[in-house]
Order: structure tokens, then sequence, then C-alpha cells
């Protein structure tokens, strides 16, 4: 089965509706799914990496667990602040066994740089492969490996193709996720290389649907069509420093909370504005994050940050983000006020 569109929100469209027809039951140790076996998703325009739908458009979580995984981290706390549910994937110790991090950008050599210099060396090889799932993790039972087994980079006609190997993916949460993280890989080692960014295809042993998921992919599909956007042109050249600049924003914030948020501005305003733009997300984040009403400065400081945005295409993100603060600081007034017995 090869399912192939321009956008991952038409992407979406093909799978979802692919996985609610499925026959297929199986009931593994996470929940019972419908499953397909050997599907081939391909997107053409691997910066139509974000979905715009209400349902599925999520910027903040997926550039959180980008960053967890190119900073190299494998701790709980770094990524349970963007995503709470990894809290579900973790060891005893706090660390997350199955994390990409130390796979890929780990070591004194990692397999990212082994793959960038053979390409660089010889553009044409079938060898740069990055190997994430391996043997240690059938050794023991773990609560969470890699559902990624290989990234295979292809340079033809200048171009970086990536064809990624997953042995399990689910098509709601995991899917999309995964597509933002390794297209973005993609497009850092295409300006690496000095390469055109090409084609992506997302290649799964068992593609699958949770019963638990069918409400939400239902309403997705009752959305409809959303408009074809594209994240901004990465700028070209090494994006290392830039990166790295960002890690250390990102872990101040972070660990900071909301008083590091201005001390970080002028940080955020020294990188290149694309990079710029993904430290003042990191930001509006942090001021949103836990916002119960109290400080509604918080907000203004959003809206500041909104307007400094390089690109407008975060802007229905941020918008979002905003609202669902507003929401939940209603929500916990609510829960005061019944808490008190005034209602």
């Amino acid at each position: 089965m090869h399912l192939r569109a321009n956008t991952l929100d038409d992407l979406l469209d093909k799978a979802f509706k692919l996985l609610l027809k499925s026959k297929m039951r199986v009931s593994p140790t996470k929940g019972n799914t419908v499953e397909e076996h050997g599907v081939v998703l391909e997107l053409t325009r691997p910066r139509a990496r974000l979905s715009r739908a209400h349902e599925k458009g999520h910027v903040f979580s997926c550039i959180g667990e980008l960053f967890w995984y190119i900073s190299c981290k494998q701790d709980l706390s770094s990524i349970q602040y963007y995503i709470p549910r990894y809290d579900e994937y973790a060891e005893p110790d706090g660390t997350i066994w199955g994390a990409y991090g130390p796979r890929m950008f780990g070591g004194e050599r990692s397999q990212y740089e082994v793959v960038r210099d053979r390409l660089r060396e010889k553009k044409d090889t079938r060898k740069a492969v990055i190997q994430l799932y391996s043997k240690d993790d059938i050794l023991q039972e773990y609560k969470d490996v890699p559902c990624t087994c290989t990234l295979q980079f292809l340079v033809r006609d200048n171009f970086l193709h990536l064809v990624v190997y997953m042995r399990s993916n689910d098509v709601f949460l995991g899917f999309p996720h995964d597509v933002f993280a390794f297209t973005m890989m993609q497009e850092i080692m295409a300006n690496d290389l000095g390469c055109r960014l090409g084609s992506y295809k997302h290649m799964v042993g068992s593609f699958h649907l949770y019963d638990r998921d069918r409400a939400k992919v239902e309403r997705y599909l009752e959305e409809g069509f959303q408009p074809t956007r594209e994240m901004p042109v990465m700028p070209a050249g090494n994006p290392w420093t830039d990166i790295t600049t960002l890690f250390g924003i990102e872990d101040a914030i972070r660990r900071g909370g909301v008083p590091m948020v201005p001390q970080n501005l002028p940080r955020i305003d020294s990188l290149a504005p694309y990079w710029a733009d993904i430290g003042r997300l990191f930001a509006i984040y942090a001021l949103t994050k836990g916002y119960d009403g109290s400080e509604p400065e918080r907000l203004k400081q959003v809206a500041d940050l909104r307007r400094a945005m390089s690109s407008d295409f975060y802007a229905s993100y941020i918008r979002k983000r905003a609202k669902k603060a507003v929401r939940d600081a209603e929500r916990i007034d609510l829960e005061m006020l019944a808490r008190r017995g005034e209602t």
C-alpha cells in the first residue's frame, strides 16, 4: 500500500480513511487496534510537515520533542514538559530507554556525523543509514523501545531524500510527530551537505489505529480539507551554531519558567530569523503553560512575541495556544468556585 500526498494533512486524510476501513484487529500491550501491514507514506513536500487542522495542529509538542532528540537527551523531565504522557515510557530511574537522541547524536562521533561525512565523501552512497532499533532492545523488557528502525539518506541529482523504516507506528499520535521530527532532520542534513530538500518516504511494518482514538480521527475528517501551507525554508549553510544556541535557550526557559523568558529574548533575537521564531515558540509555550489567569501580562507578552515573528506561518498555532490557556484558566476559576460552594 503506497499513500502519496503533498502535505501532512492530505497524507493524514488518506491514512485515517485506510485504517478506519481496516478489518485486521490486533490486541497488543498498549490497547486494541486495527492494523495494516507494509504501508508506505510519501510526503512530496516535506516542509508541509505540520497539520493545519484544529484536531491535529500541534507545533509546540513537535518542536519540544525534536529538540529533546537533537540535544541528545533521554531524561523524562525534559520531554514530559512538552508531552506529559511520556511518563508511561520511563524506566524506574527516570530515563527513556528508547530515546532517539543518544542513539542518533550521542557518542564521540555520532551516527549523524558518520552519515553526513560519508555523504560528503560520496554522494551516491547507499550506506548512509542511521540505525535506531538494535538487538539490545529485545534482550529484556523495557517500557519503551524505538519504533523507528532506520533512516536512510539518499542524495540524487543534488536532492536529499529520506527513507524511514518503522517497525510500528500509531497513525494518530506517533505518525505526525515522527514526520515532523524526521523531515526537520532531513532539512538540517540537506543544509549541512549543501543539497536541496527531496522527498520523504515513511515505511511502516505495523501501521495502526487505537480504538480509543477513532472518535478523534472522525472529528479530524469532519473538519474537511486544510489550507496548504509549508514551514519557511531553513536558512542555507551549517545550521548547528544557531541550533546549539537554541539548546541553551530552551533549557533555560524550561527550567526557569516564565521569569526566564524576558532574559532570553535578546539571545533569541540574535539568531537567524528562522531559528529565532523557534526560540519564540519555546517562550510562548512557557508563558501559556500552567496559565491560571492571575498574570494577564503573560498573554500580552505572547501577543508581542507573535508580532515579532519573522513568518506568519505560526500565527494560527499561537492563537490556538493562547485561547487554550484562557479556557484552562476559566476552568480553574469554576473549579475553585465549586470547591468553595459558590456555584
